[in-house]
C-alpha cells in the first residue's frame, strides 16, 4: 500500500433506466421508462447539460490524477449515444459504462465503484455529480489538501466526508439562465467522502444528507465550490430546501468571466443555446431529433 496515494473516484448515472427501490420491475414498467428517459428532447436536453456544465469542469482541473466513472444503459439509442461517447473522449478521466438496464442502481454503483479501486491506495476519495452538475476547477487538489490535514480522524474510522456547502443554483426556464448564490450542507455535488479501500461500501451507501451520522464529517464555506441545476427535468426537488438553505454575498463585475475561471464553462455560449432551444428541450415545440452538438 502506498501511504501517501488517495485515489479519487468519481460516478455520474446518466440516464440509467432504473427506478426507485432499486428498480426490480416487469418488463413492460421498463420499456415505459425507456420511453420516458429516451425521449429525444429530454436526450437533446442531457447532451447539453453535459456539455455545457459538467465536462468543462473535469476538463479544466488542477488535479488530472481522477477517475470519473460514466454509467449509461446498454440500450441507450444513437445519434445520443454516439453523441455522448465522442463528447466524453474530450476528458481522459472519464470512462463510460454501459451497464445492463433494470438492475439496482444502490447495486450497480457500489459494484462499479469497487471494481475500480486501487488496492494499493490508503483512501478512496468518491464523489458523484450529475449532468447538471458542476464543481470547482480545484476540486480534486483542495479534496486532497483537506484530507492531509483530516487524516487523523479517517484513521481513527475509516471513513471522513468533506462538505462544500457554498456554491449557486443554476436555474434554467423559458425566461433564461439564472445562476443565484446558495449555502446549503450536505448537497452532493459539493461532496467528498472518504473510504478505505477495501470498504464493502461506496458513498452510495450513504445518504448525502446524512453522511454527519456515519462518519467525521467538515464543512467548508471559504469559496464557492459547486453548482447545482434547477430545471424542468431535475427530480431533486430543489424547492423543498428552500428553508435550509442560506445565500452568501456575490458580487463580480465580470461574472461570465468569474464562472469561466472558477468552473471552466462558457457563460455566455451557453446561454446562447440555451435560448436557441428551450421551447424544444422543454417539450414544447418540434426539432429534428439529431440536433448537432456545437
Amino acid at each position: 500500500m502506498n501511504a501517501d496515494k488517495i485515489q479519487a473516484l468519481g460516478v455520474t448515472r446518466w440516464s440509467y433506466p432504473c427506478g426507485q427501490e432499486g428498480f426490480r420491475r416487469e418488463g413492460s414498467d421498463l420499456d415505459a421508462l425507456r420511453a420516458q428517459l429516451y425521449a429525444p428532447h429530454r436526450l437533446d436536453h442531457r447532451v447539453f447539460l453535459l456539455e455545457h456544465v459538467l465536462l468543462p469542469c473535469l476538463r479544466a482541473q488542477t488535479d488530472p490524477d481522477f477517475t470519473h466513472l460514466f454509467l449509461m444503459g446498454d440500450q441507450l439509442p444513437d445519434p445520443w449515444r454516439s453523441k455522448i461517447l465522442a463528447l466524453l473522449e474530450t476528458v481522459p478521466q472519464i470512462k463510460p459504462v454501459f451497464w445492463p438496464e433494470g438492475e439496482d442502481m444502490l447495486e450497480v454503483c457500489r459494484t462499479l465503484i469497487q471494481s475500480h479501486v486501487s488496492p494499493d491506495c490508503v483512501a478512496t476519495a468518491q464523489y458523484r455529480l450529475d449532468d447538471d452538475d458542476a464543481v470547482a476547477i480545484d476540486f480534486i487538489a483542495r479534496t486532497r489538501e483537506i484530507f492531509v490535514k483530516m487524516r487523523s480522524f479517517f484513521e481513527e474510522s475509516g471513513r471522513l466526508g468533506i462538505d462544500f456547502c457554498r456554491g449557486f443554483i443554476m436555474q434554467t426556464s423559458a425566461k433564461g439562465i439564472e445562476i443565484n448564490p446558495v449555502s446549503m450542507r450536505f448537497w452532493a455535488p459539493g461532496q467528498m467522502v472518504f473510504l478505505q479501500p477495501d470498504s464493502k461500501r461506496s458513498l452510495f451507501d450513504f445518504n448525502h444528507l446524512q453522511i454527519w451520522h456515519h462518519m467525521p464529517a467538515m464543512t467548508w464555506n471559504e469559496t464557492p465550490m459547486f453548482i447545482r441545476g434547477a430545471h424542468h427535468d431535475n427530480d431533486s426537488h430543489l424547492a423543498s430546501f428552500a428553508r435550509r438553505t442560506k445565500s452568501f454575498k456575490f458580487h463580480h463585475a465580470r461574472p461570465t468571466r468569474y464562472f469561466k475561471r472558477r468552473f471552466g464553462f462558457d457563460l455566455r455560449r451557453m446561454a446562447a443555446e440555451w435560448d436557441e432551444h428551450a421551447a424544444f428541450f422543454m417539450d414544447e415545440t418540434p426539432e429534428p431529433l439529431a440536433r448537432d452538438a456545437s
